[in-house]
């Protein structure tokens, strides 16, 4: 045995203590290692929660403590303007999902539009809106972060067709009908600087430049022979209308009623949490094409458009149309609001004010352009040609 004199001992001793250390920091950080795999390190969102005490400010609208789960967050979208998270908090031992909503800075006019309509417009509208639960300004700088309800989207939920229509015009109806000509005037502190409205001079002024533009494109168009072939028909039908009239072409749809419109129906934009049942509970989701304009446009922006892709339901649209008309006019009347007129003729008109304003721009733009297919053109001159004379745009 090695006594105290015994350098052999010594050395032994240091060298089994060597390892053991060895053997015991082993094990420390296969332990660390375990603990960092569970609990990662706290990314930017965490740590913002942390920072700005955000679980009490959502506890005073959940009425209990609420904690945020560090691990279950999920980018739905990231684009050069925002960032959409998908998060979980859990409240009274109950999880739920709600939506983060970054706004990147400079906020621009569109997600200004959106912005505001959430900051300011979400108490009037709560019904159709998702709820807000709390908007963070100057966040890394100048970002705006926006926490609000999740609301699962139509898009993944249904096989959507126009049966469903039926389903969401109720609440496009109480959208409208809150809002609906001194319903929105009454509120007028809210929105008077920055939601667009259709009665305003700088939106004139942007209808007769597009105008102008429109007939520009047209000409310009019938000298490209791809493009001339699909215009050959409709090409003095077209510039007459464009001439002799416009860019208000259906007076009758401003004396009918404006409304906060939300302006972009797909389905993407629209939730709902209660698709197995009866009636749905629809909230319209992505607001940066809010404006103030004739509430019949949101009938053109849900059916018009949906008809306008998906060719396989031309055969039901007259149908279609004659049905959901009368079904959203049915509803506005709930709220005591009654159009004069037939509501198909409402909604025809709002398709060719639309199409004849704007869109038909757009076709010929990107025709021209070259920069995206002009998919709708030959549909949008059928409409033109038939419901035109219908309405007594031509003769």
């Amino acid at each position: 045995m090695a006594n105290a004199y015994d350098p052999g001992g010594y050395k032994q001793g240091r060298a089994d203590g060597f390892n053991k250390g060895k053997q015991d920091g082993y094990k420390k950080g296969i332990e660390d290692a375990q603990a960092a795999s569970n609990n990662p390190p706290l990314n930017e969102i965490s740590l913002k929660w942390r920072e700005f005490q955000w679980a009490d400010k959502f506890a005073a609208q959940f009425g209990d403590s609420v904690t945020l789960n560090d691990q279950s967050m999920e980018c739905l979208k990231e684009t050069v303007k925002s960032t959409i998270w998908k998060l979980e908090i859990k409240v009274k031992q109950q999880s739920s999902p709600i939506i983060l909503k970054m706004f990147k800075a400079p906020v621009e006019d569109q997600d200004l539009i959106e912005l505001n309509m959430y900051r300011k417009a979400s108490g009037i509208l709560a019904d159709v809106m998702p709820t807000i639960y709390l908007i963070q300004e100057g966040m890394s700088g100048d970002d705006v972060w926006v926490f609000m309800e999740y609301v699962p989207q139509l898009k993944g939920q249904v096989i959507f067709t126009p049966d469903h229509f039926d389903r969401i015009i109720p609440s496009l109806a109480k959208l409208h009908a809150q809002t609906y000509n001194d319903g929105f005037y009454k509120h007028w502190d809210l929105f008077a600087d920055w939601l667009p409205r259709y009665d305003s001079e700088k939106t004139s002024l942007e209808r007769q430049k597009t105008h102008k533009e429109t007939l520009a494109y047209l000409d310009i168009a019938m000298e490209r022979p791809e493009i001339e072939q699909r215009l050959e028909s409709s090409y003095d039908l077209l510039r007459g209308i464009l001439k002799k009239k416009g860019p208000i072409y259906f007076p009758e749809l401003i004396q009918a009623g404006k409304s906060i419109i939300h302006n972009d129906l797909q389905t993407p934009n629209m939730g709902c949490g209660n698709v197995g049942e009866a009636d749905w509970t629809i909230k319209f989701i992505d607001w940066e094409g809010a404006r103030f304009a004739p509430c019949w446009f949101d009938m053109f922006n849900l059916m018009g458009v949906f008809f306008a892709y998906r060719k396989d339901w031309r055969s039901d649209e007259e149908s279609v149309i004659h049905r959901c008309s009368h079904l959203y006019a049915a509803e506005m009347l709930k709220y005591g609001i009654r159009f004069d007129g037939d509501p198909v003729r409402l909604y025809k008109m709002a398709y060719l004010q639309r199409v004849l304003e704007r869109s038909l721009y757009l076709q010929l733009h990107w025709a021209v352009e070259g920069q995206k297919p002009a998919f709708l053109l030959d549909g949008y001159l059928e409409k033109i040609k038939v419901w035109g004379k219908e309405l007594g745009l031509h003769s």
